[in-house]
């Protein structure tokens, strides 16, 4: 649901401090502090720190991808927030150093503000550009790469399907897989798995069972686990199907030895995004319940600690 305390006067300070971060090319770090904490969530009012039993800003903005690689965390940043029409998305990365998250800069600037996911996959760095249907590779110093466009070109507009609206990738074994969201389409559509071979050719698509669905989680197993947002559940690929909210939609979902962590978000449009609260669902690897968390903001990715 909506911040009932978040007025038209604090979202237009936070919208004039982000364009004024992306200006001076400035990362504030709010609270840089991690121990104790074993999770970090992106969301559209920040970064989270969060623990089994609280949760704590540790950066302000509206953020989507996050992604770690050793002690280095990249994030995808949209400085125009409700503004689709400006080109203020960027990449920024930190360091955590002695439990503490330290270090900040810019690496890219110039993205479309609708970018999702960042992986790490063969070395580089690959940006989900949803709006135009791209996956851009950067060095992990920021040098563009490439852009690959294994769909076609299509308006977010499209109500036909050729507009996909894709939020995740990942390397599955030898292949790479998109996560077609497919929630524009007229009439509904199931969303799907794009699957394409190492070098990024596009081979076939799988129907997966949910809409509007996020992430692509391999277990220990090998089975691969999305979020089924609409239903408010996690899907995997051996058939397994867990039911985690009636009213909210899941997004942002991970695992670890002895846990699996899901984001939980109330869906609404995208001029009120930051406005909505959000939580986490901490579950044992059995899916019992361990805790639940309320977060000031809609859960979009996490990474462990």
């Amino acid at each position: 649901m909506a911040d009932p305390f978040d007025t038209d006067a604090r979202r237009a300070i936070r919208s004039a401090l982000a364009r004024e971060s992306y200006r001076t090319g400035s990362v504030p770090i709010a609270d840089p502090q991690l121990a104790g904490y074993s999770w970090l969530f992106a969301s559209h009012r920040g970064v989270f720190a969060v623990s089994e039993t609280q949760a704590k800003t540790v950066l302000n903005g509206w953020f989507f991808g996050i992604e770690r690689v050793d002690d280095t965390i990249y994030l995808f940043e949209n400085c125009a927030m409700r503004d689709r029409s400006l080109q203020m998305g960027r990449i920024v990365r930190f360091r955590i150093v002695d439990g503490r998250l330290t270090d900040p800069s810019v690496l890219v600037t110039g993205l479309a503000s609708n970018c999702h996911q960042v992986r790490m996959i063969d070395g580089a760095l690959c940006v989900v550009d949803t709006g135009n249907q791209a996956i851009r590779r950067y060095t992990p110093e920021g040098a563009l790469i490439d852009v690959l466009m294994p769909f076609p070109v299509a308006p977010p507009s499209d109500e036909s399907g050729i507009y996909r609206h894709i939020n995740s990738v990942a390397r599955v074994g030898e292949r790479i897989a998109i996560m077609c969201h497919n929630g524009k389409c007229v009439p509904e559509k199931q969303s799907e798995l794009a699957w394409l071979d190492g070098d990024w050719n596009l081979l076939s698509f799988e129907t997966i069972a949910g809409h509007h669905c996020h992430d692509i989680v391999a277990d220990e197993n090998g089975a691969l686990w999305h979020c089924a947002s609409a239903e408010g559940d996690l899907i995997s690929s051996n058939g397994r199907r867990i039911h985690v909210t009636d009213r909210l939609m899941t997004r942002a979902l991970a695992f670890s030895a002895d846990r699996a962590i899901v984001g939980v978000t109330t869906f609404g449009p995208r001029q009120l995004r930051d406005t909505l609260n959000g939580g986490v669902a901490i579950f044992d690897r059995e899916f019992r319940l361990i805790s639940q968390i309320d977060l000031r903001g809609s859960p979009t990715d996490v990474v462990a600690l």
